[in-house]
């Protein structure tokens, strides 16, 4: 008589576990690297804004002096002079102590 050999088969859920091992492992990855190079892509950005608003500081300041420098009294009065007004001293009002 012949010996009858059987092979040993693995489980169908050896099998499917195996598999769903190497596809989590797979979606792992690939996850991973999306996540770096989102991330990337974001800091990238945020560095964008950053200096769009570091270069819109510097022309909010630029423009504060220029508002102080054409506010000065001297800059209002040499206008007044050349478009031909003249100060009237009689309709001057000085105030003074400011709330004293």
């Amino acid at each position: 008589m012949a010996k009858i050999i059987r092979k040993k088969r693995t489980l169908r859920i050896e099998r499917v576990a195996v598999a769903l091992f190497v596809l989590a492992c797979g979606l792992s990855l690939a996850s991973s690297l999306f996540l770096r190079s989102f991330n990337n892509s974001l800091s990238m950005q945020v560095q964008k804004i950053e200096s769009e608003i570091a270069a819109l500081e510097t022309e909010n300041e630029a423009a504060q002096v220029a508002i102080q420098n054409l506010s000065t009294k001297d800059r209002v009065l040499s206008v007044a002079t050349e478009e031909g007004l003249t100060m009237n001293s009689v309709n001057v009002v000085t105030i003074a102590g400011g709330g004293e």
